[in-house]
């Protein structure tokens, strides 16, 4: 994710005074050999920008994302978890496309902010600088957020964030449960039936290198196409909901990241989830290395096992705005399928900055 809000200091990444574009493009390739079946290697390409525009007491901001269509039965097919910028600004058809992602203004409130309009909630969530970048850091999804947090796509809302003093702050996030994927018109059609509102407080405790997040949230999104009464992605009625921790912090050179999290497996797939991440500079080479652990809920009907997932990873600057990143990943039960025992995921990021 390029844009990303700062609960402390209430401001986004941008600068004061006068507007800024920042971006960044990227080419991807992948190939992988699934159990027992044959996948095809895949070449995709996906572009993130950034917009801030000063204003009377805050900015407006935007954010631009846009994708290739997925190969069929390429690797992002076989294991969705592969790449977390593959298939992310997909139409309801899954072709790719470019689409406004977030546009919003920001009030500066002195020791913190208001926003409102069309938000991600991952911008003001679950953040940190070691494991949270598709374009720069990892790509496996395991290792970008938390997989047991059911965060809509970006979606009508508000979000607030406040210095609490000393070395405490929070962020809440109130948004609609239904955003801009797969069908962008229903992110502007909050009361529909089903959509549902996706809510989370979130407080931070940071000292020198150390930043810890606890935070709580709760979805009740309800898009029933079949007449159950359930979600048409959920296990059972209700709304899903959990809690989650996020810490960062230095040894020496490197820096590293845990997430944990627990959700009601009674109405989501995804129960439980764990991650580490470290990230060691060479200069300005990154090298990176994570695991991240899904606890599957015991209510899947079919067979099902915990999806683990490992990348490691290697960042090169190529000159001043281009940087080439192979990595390597191992993908065990995706989709919590127990018939997928394990697989080798090998892979090659191209990237420009601006």
């Amino acid at each position: 994710m390029l844009f990303a809000v700062t609960a402390l200091a209430g401001t986004s990444a941008g600068a004061h005074g006068r507007p800024q574009v920042t971006g960044i493009v990227i080419a991807t390739y992948q190939t992988a050999h699934e159990h027992a079946v044959s996948v095809r290697d895949e070449a995709g390409a996906a572009v993130d920008v950034a917009l801030e525009l000063p204003a009377a007491g805050g900015a407006f901001e935007a954010e631009v994302k846009g994708g290739t269509t997925p190969a069929r039965n390429g690797v992002t097919s076989a294991l969705p978890e592969a790449s977390a910028a593959a298939g992310e600004s997909l139409d309801k058809h899954g072709r790719g496309r470019v689409v406004l992602w977030q546009g919003f203004y920001r009030h500066d409130l002195g020791s913190g902010s208001l926003a409102a309009g069309l938000l991600d909630p991952t911008a003001w969530l679950d953040g940190n600088d070691i494991a949270n970048n598709e374009f720069t850091q990892f790509l496996g999804s395991g290792l970008v957020n938390n997989l047991s947090i059911d965060f809509p796509s970006p979606s009508l809302g508000i979000a607030y964030t406040s210095a609490l003093g000393g070395r405490w702050s929070l962020a809440a996030v109130l948004t609609s449960a239904t955003g801009v994927e797969p069908d962008y018109r229903r992110a502007f059609e909050p009361d529909r039936h089903g959509h549902g509102a996706f809510a989370a407080l979130e407080l931070q405790w940071a000292r020198a290198n150390t930043v810890a997040n606890l935070g709580v949230w709760a979805n009740t999104r309800n898009l029933d196409g079949n007449g159950d009464g359930i979600d048409d992605a959920r296990l059972g009625r209700g709304a899903a909901r959990g809690i989650y921790a996020n810490v960062s912090g230095a040894m020496g050179r490197v820096r590293w990241n845990m997430r944990l999290g627990w959700a009601d497996p009674r109405v989501q797939s995804t129960a439980g989830f764990a991650s580490v991440a470290v990230a060691y500079p060479m200069g300005r080479t990154v090298l990176g290395a994570g695991a991240a652990h899904a606890l599957a809920s015991h209510h899947l009907a079919q067979p099902h096992r915990d999806r683990r997932q490992f990348e490691v990873y290697v960042r090169k600057p190529l000159g001043k705005d281009w940087a080439v990143t192979p990595d390597l990943q191992y993908i065990v039960h995706s989709d919590f399928s127990a018939a997928q025992p394990g697989t080798w995921v090998a892979g090659v990021r191209v990237g420009r900055s601006f």
